[in-house]
């Protein structure tokens, strides 16, 4: 994967109304100056779909905001941004006032649906060389920016030949995304030990509650990344380079330092999550994708909190039931965790649809809806401090409030057969008051094949609101 001041952003965005704000479609060649200077945004202008090659002298003058140590420069002047390949690293670092020789060089995407980018530029010590610093040390602060903001500014441009090109006002730009986090189960190290692979392609960061989210690249090169462990117990802030790869805006982070990630994990102060993609198709392998910032947990047994299209669980529900498979398992104890929530409301409400099958008379309650303010996951063992059998942390175990009787969880409706749901549900209410900072919502159920019944409890529409 490959990776202020109000005037400037103001500029920034002016010139992105003017290149990248509309789809268009090209069919005539681009028209190259045989002299002069260029912008960064007329170089992105010139660009039709095809590789351009430079072949007069043209100058750029530019700033280097960040380096990857290596080949990789982003460029910025107060037109844009863009990324420059070396032919060769030599001596240009972050802060360096560059004015570049276009001679030679080529305007080319990065990949498939990737960044434009300045390529195979000469930058050495012989007659040759391409580059010239005028100046060092220049200011170069990075754009304050959420991830809602950096997709809101993607469109793509599609040319006469096919090409798609993703453009972004910010793409090739630094800047800090801010209220950021990584997803509670993120697991492993930035780089691995005897690491092959180039980049580290798998990882995502969110925001307060995982609402919005973007891919996370970095270059196995960035030494003070090694066998550093994900902090995913911390919010904060990124400085990184936005590009694109695959049509995708990521970030690739300028350094260790840059990962500012020093506050508690950070929360939404409203939810609403329909569970609508629940269907058989999601199980506990794939549930974090689906539902990124959700927790589905087992403490006993194996069976956790799915999807299902099955008799007496509707899809657009998330269900939970002893039976693993038509066998009944001893015990069962499994728990849906919301993301975290940030109440500074005393009036805050949460509320949820649900349908029960396989209820009795005897035991018509299975599911318990518990409030905690110290549920974690631990950094080294990737486990919820949720207790034994199944989990070992060298957390302390969280503390749950029961809130279960602040609401009617007997949905309308007779349950005297086994496989007779009812979709027509309660939607319970109560006051989250007294709980302040950031806290987090479980559902919780529990079945034993020997004093319970395999009652089935289905949940949708969870929504905690001022």
């Amino acid at each position: 994967m490959k990776k202020t001041t109000h005037l400037f952003l103001g500029m920034v965005l002016i010139a992105s109304m003017v290149f990248f704000s509309c789809k268009k479609t090209h069919d005539m060649p681009p028209v190259i100056p045989s002299t002069g200077t260029l912008t960064i945004a007329q170089v992105r202008a010139l660009y039709n779909g095809s590789n351009i090659k430079f072949t007069q002298d043209i100058s750029l003058y530019a700033t280097v905001t960040m380096t990857d140590g290596y080949k990789t420069l982003y460029l910025r002047d107060n037109t844009g941004a863009i990324m420059l390949r070396q032919l060769n690293a030599h001596g240009i670092y972050e802060g360096d006032s560059l004015r570049v020789n276009l001679n030679g060089s080529t305007l080319d995407m990065s990949g498939a649906q990737s960044s434009l980018q300045i390529d195979s530029v000469d930058v050495s010590s012989t007659s040759s060389n391409k580059i010239i610093k005028l100046a060092l040390g220049a200011s170069h602060p990075p754009i304050q920016l959420t991830i809602a903001q950096a997709n809101a500014s993607v469109t793509n441009t599609v040319y006469a030949n096919g090409t798609t090109l993703p453009l972004s006002a910010y793409d090739g730009q630094l800047v800090q995304l801010n209220g950021v986090q990584f997803a509670p189960t993120a697991t492993g190290l930035y780089i691995p030990l005897n690491t092959t692979a180039t980049y580290i392609t798998t990882l995502k960061i969110y925001d307060c509650g995982a609402v919005n989210s973007m891919p996370f690249s970095l270059y196995s090169g960035t030494s003070d990344f090694l066998y550093k462990y994900i902090p995913i117990n911390n919010s904060g802030s990124i400085i990184g380079a936005l590009t694109f790869y695959n049509g995708a805006i990521q970030i690739t982070p300028r350094s260790y330092q840059d990962m500012m990630l020093n506050q508690p994990r950070c929360g939404v102060d409203t939810l609403t999550q329909s569970f609508a993609a629940a269907t058989s198709a999601v199980t506990g392998s794939n549930f974090s994708a689906t539902f990124p910032g959700w927790g589905s947990w087992t403490t006993y047994g194996s069976v956790v909190w799915a999807g299902s299209a099955s008799v007496g669980s509707p899809p657009g529900y998330l269900s939970a039931t002893n039976y693993n498979f038509g066998s009944p398992q001893a015990r069962n104890e499994m728990w849906l965790v919301t993301p975290p929530i940030q109440n500074n409301n005393p009036n805050k409400k949460i509320s949820f649809d649900m349908s029960m099958a396989f209820q009795t008379a005897a035991h018509n309650q299975q599911l318990s809806v518990l409030l905690s303010t110290n549920y974690q996951i631990d950094s080294m063992s990737k486990n919820p401090n949720l207790g034994l059998p199944n989990y070992t942390t060298s957390l302390p175990n969280a503390n749950w409030v029961d809130i279960t009787s602040s609401f009617s969880l007997n949905p309308s409706g007779s349950f005297v057969n086994a496989g007779v749901i009812s979709v027509s549900s309660t939607a319970a209410q109560t006051a989250l008051s007294g709980y302040n900072g950031t806290y987090y919502i479980a559902f919780r159920y529990r079945a034993s094949s020997i004093a319970d019944s395999s009652q089935t409890v289905n949940i949708r529409n969870v929504s905690i609101k001022n």
